[in-house]
């Protein structure tokens, strides 16, 4: 027979392991009848993220679904999942009356968010714990206290490798270079790993800093990030600009020196932000998974018309990270200097707006400069965009600018909305100039070749592919030449009467060996009796390769 002492070494995996099989079996009858006001995040890491949502039955709580499934509640709490988790309650009166009964509870209080009717704990006895939340009617969910990450260093792409190539924050979005009153008037939040206000390119900020955890301790390596995104948004000095340098920096450390955080401590550092009267908030973090705590944050700033940019992250995933992925947040994703989108970039539902994020001068440690790349690089340019145009428009309700930076954006690769690009790309000058009849802007976009012509090729014949030029001002332009030199060839083609965001695509062809070895393509174009305002954008140089078909 075993003895006292291995039962007790067996006896919590064995638990474990059984819930592990009751979950995965019985849970996703249960989340067929949802009741979206009531739910309880297991969170085992073996169940799926589509089953560790549980969620009791209409007409049903917490309390009573725990006792009719005979829930081992002790077990749970007693894992080190849920060792920090959070409680969301019915109403902010049952979390404070919960929060008066907490002696032999089992629970530390760690913090509270009295708007969101919600706390965060740590498990001391999983046994008095599960005995205290069982008999409570007032628990709305129950949620593991998910991490969140700084985005990772993105690897090099194929485009930039061995290409060192950098642009200021200027000529990224091709911005006047007077633009040092621009963000007027406008307070920004950035959630991030702190910011060195000492940075000669961000000492002349109004700002305020608050810390939402421990005291770092490599202060110096920690701050680089969320030093580099301030300057990409409001930085200047006679070296550096940024976009909105008259902004007001509201600087949250949710993060920490690793670049770790949590859900509820950035839930916390997102209602603080608003309260605090934030315009926009920057988010250049993020995690894989959704949580309820974090969706109640955002939905909260979203009551108070607040805007939220969020970074999609930089794995290269079909998965944008979160918060992006929420409706209400414009998740922000990365170009390359080639006006492609990064190879590094998350991809997939959540992606909005894209921006330069390759190669861009930011504020850095030790009072120094670095080439920031990333969808956080791009996340801190839509941010300032964002801050200029409400500093410009202060009474503009923010759901409508919202709208107008997505749908006077640039086309990207092809025409439309799609899971790389979202609505396309980040065109600050279209939106300033949306009222002007006299900014006239033509642009080559880009190239594409269509995934089914790339199927069951062979060692001969041609592929097709596109080229797209858009009328990216705000007049039409009545007469457009394009030239195309590509393999000894020159292609012109001339478009009449495009109205504002229009475009035009042409076909074009290569010899499949030619296209897989890779080729470069120049395009420019040039606008017929009227002053193009931004010539920068009529000439792309580029190097094509057969994609591989996924």
């Amino acid at each position: 027979s075993l003895n006292n002492s291995m039962i007790r070494i067996l006896l919590p995996i064995i638990i474990l392991i059984a819930l592990f099989y009751f979950f995965k079996s019985d849970l996703t009858r249960f989340t067929k009848e949802v009741d979206k006001n009531a739910s309880i995040s297991v969170g085992l890491n073996q169940i799926s993220s589509s089953e560790s949502v549980y969620q009791p039955r209409t007409g049903t709580n917490f309390k009573n679904e725990i006792l009719e499934l005979e829930f081992d509640l002790e077990a749970l709490l007693g894992s080190k999942e849920f060792y920090d988790f959070s409680i969301g309650f019915t109403s902010r009166r049952s979390m404070d009356d919960f929060l008066l009964n907490l002696k032999d509870s089992g629970l530390t209080l760690l913090s509270s968010i009295p708007q969101l009717s919600s706390s965060r704990f740590r498990v001391t006895d999983p046994r008095l714990a599960a005995k205290f939340l069982s008999e409570k009617d007032s628990i709305k969910q129950l949620e593991i206290n998910f991490p969140i990450f700084r985005p990772r260093v993105p690897l090099m792409s194929e485009e930039s490798e061995g290409n060192p190539e950098y642009r200021t924050v200027g000529e990224s979005l091709y911005l006047a270079e007077d633009r040092t009153n621009w963000g007027m008037g406008v307070k920004i939040a950035v959630l991030d790993s702190g910011i060195d206000f000492s940075h000669p390119a961000l000492s002349h900020l109004q700002h305020e800093q608050i810390s939402l955890i421990a005291p770092s301790v490599s202060q110096s390596v920690s701050l680089s990030h969320g030093t580099g995104i301030a300057s990409i948004i409001s930085g200047m000095n006679e070296d550096y600009l940024g976009i909105a340098p008259k902004a007001k920096i509201l600087s949250l450390k949710v993060l920490d020196e690793n670049g770790v955080g949590d859900v509820f401590t950035l839930a916390e550092g997102i209602v603080l932000a608003v309260d605090k009267g934030c315009s926009v908030i920057n988010l250049s973090l993020g995690g894989q998974e959704s949580s309820e705590i974090l969706k109640a944050a955002v939905d909260y700033a979203e009551s108070k018309g607040v805007i939220l940019v969020a970074a999609a992250g930089n794995e290269g995933f079909s998965e944008v990270s979160f918060p992006a992925r929420y409706d209400s947040v414009i998740g922000v994703t990365a170009l390359s200097s080639d006006g492609r989108v990064a190879d590094f970039s998350n991809f997939g539902d959540g992606v909005d707006l894209a921006a330069p994020g390759v190669g861009i001068v930011s504020a850095w440690n030790d009072n120094g400069y670095a080439i920031f790349d990333g969808t956080s690089s791009a996340a801190a340019l839509v941010t300032g965009a964002i801050a200029t145009e409400i500093s410009r428009n202060p009474e503009m309700e923010k759901k409508n600018l919202q709208k107008l930076f997505l749908e006077l954006a640039n086309e990207v690769d092809r025409p439309g909305f799609d899971e790389n690009s979202g609505y396309g790309a980040l065109n600050l000058n279209r939106v300033i100039h949306r009222n002007d009849l006299t900014y006239h802007d033509g642009a080559v976009v880009g190239y594409y070749f269509h995934p089914e012509n790339l199927i069951n090729l062979g060692d001969g014949g041609t592929v097709p592919f596109t080229i797209t030029v858009q009328n990216q001002g705000s007049s039409w332009i009545n007469g457009m030449n394009l030239i195309v030199e590509y393999r000894g060839l020159e292609k012109n083609y001339f478009f009449s009467n495009l109205q504002p965001g229009q475009t035009r695509s042409e076909k074009l062809f290569v010899e499949v060996g030619q296209g897989r070895e890779g080729f470069e393509i120049r395009s420019r174009i040039e606008l017929l009796g009227q002053d193009d305002k931004n010539p920068a954008n009529n000439l792309r140089v580029s190097k094509l390769k057969l994609p591989t078909v996924k």
